[in-house]
C-alpha cells in the first residue's frame, strides 16, 4: 500500500511540474507576443515618419528649384544688361567672376526666357480677341458705334502684361541681346 502513495505523489510532481512549465512557456509567449506588437509599432512609425520626411524633402526641393529660377532669371538679366553697355563677354565675366561660357549661357537663357514671355502673352493676346464676342454689324441709326470699341482694343493689345508672378517684358533697346541679330559689333568684340 505504500506504493500507491509513492506512485500518486510522483503522479503529482510531474503534473505540478508540467503546470509550471506550460505557466512559463505562457509567459514567454505574452513576452514575445509584446515584443512582436511593439516592433511592429515602431516599423509602421518608421514608415509613416519616412514618407513624411520625404514629403517635406520634395515640397522644399521644389521651393529651392523656384527660388533658384527667380534668382538666375534676375542675374542673367544684369549679365544681360551688362553686355548691353558695349563690352566684351569675356569683360562681362571678369567683372561679375563669371566664366565667358557662363556668361554665354545666361544671355542665351534670357533670350528664352524672353521669348517665351513674348509667345505666351502673344497666346493670351489672341485668345482674349478670340473668345470676345464679334461685334454686329451697326445699323443704319448707329453708324459709328463699332468704332470705339476697336480704338480701347489697339491699346490694351500693345501693351504685354506680365503673367501672374513674373517679371514684366522689357522693351528691346538699341543694343539689347533682341536686336544684336542686325547690329555691327566692333572688331574684336566677342559676344
Amino acid at each position: 500500500m505504500t506504493q500507491k502513495p509513492q506512485r500518486r505523489s510522483k503522479a503529482v510532481l510531474a503534473r505540478e511540474a508540467a503546470r509550471e512549465k506550460a505557466a512559463r512557456f505562457r509567459e514567454l509567449e505574452d513576452e514575445r507576443l509584446r515584443i512582436a506588437e511593439s516592433a511592429i509599432l515602431i516599423q509602421e512609425e518608421i514608415d509613416d515618419f519616412d514618407e513624411e520626411t520625404e514629403r517635406r524633402v520634395a515640397k522644399l526641393r521644389e521651393e529651392r528649384n523656384s527660388q533658384l529660377g527667380e534668382k538666375r532669371q534676375k542675374l542673367d538679366a544684369l549679365v544681360v544688361e551688362m553686355l548691353d553697355t558695349e563690352i566684351p563677354a569675356q569683360e562681362v565675366a571678369e567683372r561679375l567672376g563669371m566664366s565667358v561660357g557662363q556668361v554665354r549661357a545666361a544671355k542665351k537663357s534670357f533670350e528664352q526666357m524672353v521669348a517665351t514671355l513674348a509667345e505666351s502673352s502673344t497666346d493670351s493676346v489672341t485668345a482674349t480677341a478670340d473668345n470676345a464676342a464679334a461685334p454686329s454689324a451697326p445699323s443704319a441709326e448707329e453708324p459709328d458705334a463699332a468704332a470705339p470699341a476697336a480704338e480701347t482694343a489697339a491699346p490694351a493689345e500693345s501693351y504685354n502684361f506680365p503673367p501672374p508672378g513674373g517679371s514684366p517684358a522689357v522693351p528691346a533697346q538699341e543694343g539689347s541681346p533682341e536686336n544684336l541679330q542686325d547690329a555691327t559689333l566692333p572688331p574684336g568684340s566677342a559676344v
